[in-house]
């Protein structure tokens, strides 16, 4: 699997590459309330793009993930406690009863 994952980071590392090499025309950027503008190559602009859309996606990804990672602590906790029961009853179990003396 680490070897997959390697292949697989080398082509797309490649891949950035050759996209980068190939589109190396300016572009002027202005954000429309914004009064500044800003040239950067068309490149970067993509890819900028493409990881503010990447950070947003993660970000979306972790707050739809909350109500499963509460579950699993919740479930966790439980399992804690039941074994924490578990181990005492048992104790409880192995201790020898005394009988009450006979009048």
């Amino acid at each position: 699997m680490g070897i997959f994952k390697t292949l697989l980071a080398v082509i797309f590392a490649i891949a950035v590459t050759l996209f980068a090499v190939s589109n190396r025309n300016p572009v002027t950027i202005e954000l429309w309330p914004l009064p500044h503008t800003v040239m950067i190559d068309l490149y970067a602009a993509i890819l900028l793009g493409v990881l503010v859309g990447f950070i947003a996606g993660m970000i979306a990804a972790w707050f739809a993930g909350a109500a499963k990672r509460r579950a699993l602590r919740d479930g966790k906790r439980q399992i804690r406690d039941l074994e924490r029961d578990l181990a005492n009853a048992k104790a409880k179990a192995e201790t020898p009863v005394t009988a009450a003396p006979k009048v």
